[in-house]
């Protein structure tokens, strides 16, 4: 069951944090998130069914003028305060976790910091992680982090700039590097595209081979609509996920 504590973690992840929603929209300073997935693990009959809510704030509205709506937080180096439930069905078995987090740009300064805990509670079984970023921006829209949890910290690096092309269409591109302890280093990029109300995106990761592909649908009154299918050697799954922002 170690495979679906795992995938818990990465689906937490993957409903919650980073990816994108097309268009420009209104300033906003609340989001909310709510997602379903479902998971076909490998050698395993049932599917799994996954729940999960996120609701963040941001210390100061978060403006949306000129670029879209899914990287404003970033391009302005919004800090905010987030909270993710979820729980995770398969066989008569479920995962719960619960998932909170702050991360703060220092005021005049390159310098971003997060620290995070997950608590996850697999049929009774209960575990804590905290966790945690430290990341500099050195030039507008280019961050540059490393991650650490209280296990310790594996060598790893992540890199992430948001730009435009000649047409003026907006994309973001990361490209992340991590050498574990206990397996293979991994190698992963995303990239994602952004039209005026539509985005396109996804991700390959070589280590567990996960790979990811989505796209949004802008909706009206600060809402969008996400989907995505995703797979690693230890399944596939597809999700959808409603966002609604607002001041």
């Amino acid at each position: 069951m170690r495979l679906v504590k795992k995938w818990s973690v990465q689906v937490l992840v993957l409903a919650a944090f980073g990816f994108p929603v097309g268009a420009c929209a209104e300033d906003f300073r609340v989001e909310v998130k709510g997602s379903y997935d479902k998971i076909d693990f490998e050698g395993i009959d049932d599917d799994a069914d996954v729940l999960s809510a996120t609701g963040t704030f941001y210390f100061k509205p978060v403006p949306t003028d000129g670029m879209p709506v899914a990287e404003a937080a970033y391009i302005t180096r919004a800090s905010y305060a987030s909270v993710t439930a979820q729980t995770l069905e398969l066989g008569g078995e479920d995962v719960n976790a619960f998932a909170a987090d702050v991360g703060y740009h220092i005021p005049n300064s390159i310098f971003f910091a997060r620290l995070g805990i997950i608590d996850s509670d697999f049929s009774g079984d209960d575990e804590t992680n905290v966790n945690g970023t430290f990341g500099v921006v050195p030039i507008p829209r280019l961050f540059f982090g490393t991650d650490f949890s209280d296990d310790g910290w594996d060598p790893n690096v992540r890199a992430r700039y948001a730009g435009q092309f000649s047409n003026s269409r907006w994309y973001a591109a990361s490209v992340m590097l991590a050498d574990p302890d206990d397996g293979d280093t991994d190698l992963g990029f995303e990239f994602d595209y952004y039209l005026d109300k539509f985005s396109l995106g996804g991700g390959l990761h070589s280590g567990s081979d996960l790979w990811v592909v989505r796209a949004e649908f802008t909706l009206p009154h600060g809402f969008a609509l996400r989907g995505r299918i995703y797979g690693d050697d230890g399944g596939d799954g597809l999700g959808l996920t409603l966002t609604w922002r607002d001041l």
